[in-house]
């Protein structure tokens, strides 16, 4: 028998791959890598026509490594199931075709800090007739993932978050379901703790936090490259979270954080993988309105001392006049700074914090437009009712709220801050190369 297709595309490379028909008349490519990961991209043919599809990567599918032998079959109006190896057992795999709950949505509220990689979402929805938890099938539940997409009309939808629900409560007669969630790193990381996988010796660094992302099951992520061998053991008790993180302390300039495509990254905070902070301007009284301004002196100083306390060198600088009030003329700053240190450095790091401290000490609170594009460290640029325009500082809490009450966005403005350096106090810590204590780790 000859089979003659009509159309045929290439895709790229891959194994074994799997294509399901879905109900809504999508493909769902299912494939391995050749690092046995499960991949899967998403097809939607325009107007129903396949001659010239377009695909949108899914990245991973499924947290299992080294899969062979795949073997996938479709279920009407659901989703797909089938089997696979996986290190050295045959598992029973299904999958469920996402789930359009837009309708059913009340409100809810997403909020982001600096001072934590977690992000939390709460939401309510309607339980219209039984349709997200009825007597024999629930769809929300503990562990299933929340995606949330915004578009106006027909524009590109925006990815806003992936969350991992924690919890899920409903009241009745009304059939309203109370949703909390976070994200990977918060579900994922913070959750899990390192058990018998607490060894991690494989000759460089980056190899070895990738294998903690691993054994974490996170699906997307990213590592960037070091020259570091470190090998790493963790104390089993300890969670993930902590061990990344006392190890990410010890690099400067490095990160763990999530992007709101639900991948994770660690690598330098210039990484263009990682969502870069930008700058985004708000009107007074038009697209933002002020509601909080909190004065406060603690990050305001007459005088900086950077000391290096191996070589002796100390340096002063007077700081300018502050530009809001008269501080005391001793209140001075000190920073330590390693060993390496020229003078030099010295005064470029004397310059950075002169003028960030010149303008320390207002944090300012607004309501505005909905914006899903603000992340943590984003500048802000105000203009105000008269024209006059001015950099007010950087954003160190976010709430996007949205929903049937209205959809619009709470952020909170740090005047000190820098474009990426929310606070003085991360700064110094970053010139000074101090980092608390880690715990639970040996690196050698």
């Amino acid at each position: 028998m000859r089979l003659t297709f009509e159309y045929s595309q290439a895709l790229g490379s891959g194994f074994a791959p799997q294509v399901v028909h879905m109900m809504d008349n999508s493909l769902r490519l299912i494939f391995l890598s050749n690092d046995g990961y499960v991949l899967g991209r998403d097809f939607t043919p325009e107007l129903g026509l396949y001659s010239n599809l377009s695909y949108k990567e899914k990245g991973r599918l499924s947290s299992d490594i080294g899969v062979s032998k795949p073997s996938l079959k479709k279920i009407a109006h659901f989703g797909a199931f089938g089997f696979w190896s996986s290190e050295l057992e045959h598992k029973f795999v299904m999958y469920m075709l996402p789930t359009d709950i837009s309708e059913t949505l009340l409100n809810g509220t997403i909020t982001y800090s600096k001072d934590s990689s977690v992000s939390q979402l709460s939401i309510s929805l309607q339980n219209v007739d039984g349709k997200l938890i009825g007597r024999t099938r629930s769809i929300i539940s503990p562990n299933s993932k929340i995606e949330l997409y915004f578009c106006l009309g027909s524009s590109i939808e925006v990815s806003i978050g992936k969350f991992f629900i924690d919890r899920v409560s409903i009241g009745y007669p009304e059939q309203s379901i109370s949703v909390s969630a976070r994200n990977a790193i918060g579900k994922l990381l913070k959750e899990q703790t390192f058990d018998v996988n607490n060894v991690f010796s494989q000759t460089n660094l980056s190899n070895n936090l990738s294998a903690i992302l691993t054994v974490a099951q996170i699906e997307n992520f990213f590592v960037a490259p070091t020259t570091r061998t470190w090998k790493l053991k963790f104390d089993p008790q300890g969670t993930i979270l902590e061990g990344l993180e006392n190890v990410i302390s010890l690099m400067p300039n490095w990160q763990l954080a999530e992007n709101t495509d639900g991948s994770i990254g660690i690598g330098p905070v210039t990484d263009i993988r990682f969502e870069q902070p930008s700058t985004y301007i708000f009107e007074r009284d038009k697209t933002c309105w002020s509601y909080d301004v909190e004065i406060d002196d603690e990050e305001t100083y007459s005088k900086i001392c950077l000391v290096c306390k191996e070589s002796g060198l100390r340096t002063y600088r007077d700081l300018p006049p502050h530009r809001w009030w008269v501080t005391p003329t001793n209140k001075t700053l000190y920073v330590e700074v390693p060993e390496v240190t020229t003078i030099g450095d010295l005064n470029d790091y004397a310059d950075v914090l002169s003028a960030a401290i010149a303008i320390a000490g207002k944090i300012e609170s607004f309501v505005g437009i909905f914006t899903p594009h603000l992340l943590i460290g984003d500048t802000i640029e105000l203009v105000e009712p008269s024209g006059l325009r001015s950099i007010i500082g950087t954003v160190t809490s976010l709430k996007h709220t949205i929903g049937r009450g209205g959809f619009y966005t709470d952020f909170t403005v740090d005047s000190g801050g820098r474009k990426g350096k929310p606070s003085i106090k991360d700064f110094v810590g970053q010139i000074s190369g101090t980092t608390s204590k880690t715990t639970g780790v040996v690196i050698s």
